[in-house]
């Protein structure tokens, strides 16, 4: 019986003992100590940026502006959108799209805030429009002879990516509209023309002999009589090369255009990777710009572009040095560049700090270097 008894009690004292330390916490002694380990941070490594000039992928711009035809928009009854199909130079399927030269001629008075859309039916997010505001001089002499003028439509900051190949067209939206047939009065305005055969300096007309465009009021004698299939209000391709053009033969005799000379608009589109305009000896500098792209996720520092004159070529093919000597040609202008800034990642910055080359006179005779391609390299720091 005491041993029965004795157990009992242990039991009772064990759980009393067991409340009391869940009431008041249990005190437990311990010793202080010290350790040490390791561990890592890795640091990036900066992306090197890329460079690619910035030049025409096609133009069909007459330098000296000495331009003999033209064609009406708006105010006299001309089509209400005109341009062309046309194919970029360089082979790339789709290229970044900078800026769009259209040379204009007015035979009227001054035009104040003249609003025009451009519009191309082929890029990456499909077909694109932009309308932008120009003031255009007056006419020389009362209309006698008209003044031509080159307007810039910017587009760098769109990042606009552009088909190698693709149909454009220009929309003048007429702020002081004319009466039909006033092709002199104030809201009128022409397009310039040069000729595919011997103005087309960049790029191909995709098709000779055709141009496009939109006419409100079907073949308003512009054109010649025999194009066919002119529908009122649709931008479409049309053949101007079946016969003489009732107007001014602006667009060509069928001889002509068998021989590459139809007329088209004089325009200019710039690319990313584009090339600089024509160099002639002793013939004044030209504009060498470049974009520079960070294409890493980190933002990237350039202090300077140095642009060089690398060597001359007929396409792929070295010429020798006697034939056309790449010392003939010269950078100028301000190089290095100082860009003196940071590029974000995977952003574009364009250089606008005047960059030059220009070919040397040697007074000599230099026709060795005709149509030769001189390659330009780039560098950074």
């Amino acid at each position: 019986m005491k041993l029965i008894s004795s157990k009992r009690r242990m039991a009772v004292i064990g759980l009393t003992v067991g409340l009391i330390a869940g009431a008041s916490g249990l005190a437990v002694a311990y010793f202080t100590s010290s350790g040490s380990g390791n561990g890592s941070a890795q640091t990036g490594t900066g992306t090197n940026v890329t460079i690619s000039q910035v030049g025409a992928g096609y133009d069909s711009l007459i330098p000296s502006n000495t331009y003999t035809e033209d064609q009406c928009l708006a105010g006299c009854d001309g089509p209400s959108e005109f341009g062309n199909d046309i194919t970029l130079a360089n082979p790339g399927s789709y290229q970044q799209l900078t800026s769009v030269v259209l040379a204009v001629r007015n035979w009227g008075p001054a035009i104040t805030g003249a609003s025009i859309t451009l519009s191309i039916n082929n890029t990456v997010a499909g077909p694109f429009t932009n309308t932008e505001t120009f003031n255009i001089g007056p006419a020389i002499v009362n209309g006698v002879k008209p003044l031509t003028q080159d307007l810039t439509f910017e587009l760098a900051s769109q990042n606009l990516y552009v088909a190698r190949e693709f149909a454009y067209g220009f929309t003048f939206n007429d702020p002081l509209p004319s009466p039909p047939g006033d092709a002199a009065g104030e809201g009128s305005l022409n397009i310039a023309l040069s000729s595919s055969g011997t103005n087309l300096l960049i790029g191909t007309d995709t098709t000779p002999g055709t141009i496009e465009l939109s006419d409100t009021f079907g073949n308003n004698n512009d054109f010649p009589a025999c194009m066919t299939g002119l529908s009122a209000g649709v931008f479409e391709k049309l053949v101007t090369d079946c016969g003489l053009s009732q107007e001014f033969n602006a667009y060509g005799t069928p001889t002509q255009v068998l021989a590459g000379s139809d007329d088209i608009p004089a325009v200019e589109f710039n690319v990313v990777g584009g090339s600089a305009l024509e160099l002639y000896p002793g013939g004044p500098p030209v504009p060498v710009s470049f974009a520079i792209t960070n294409p890493g996720s980190s933002p990237v520092f350039v202090n300077q572009v140095t642009t060089s004159a690398v060597s001359v070529t007929t396409g792929s093919i070295p010429l020798p040095v006697e034939a056309c000597n790449i010392s003939m040609y010269s950078i100028g202008g301000v190089n290095p560049a100082t860009i003196g800034g940071t590029v974000a990642p995977g952003t574009t910055v364009y250089d606008a700090t005047g960059t030059t080359i220009s070919m040397t006179d040697d007074h000599a005779n230099q026709d060795n270097c005709e149509n030769q391609v001189v390659t330009l390299g780039f560098s950074s720091n």
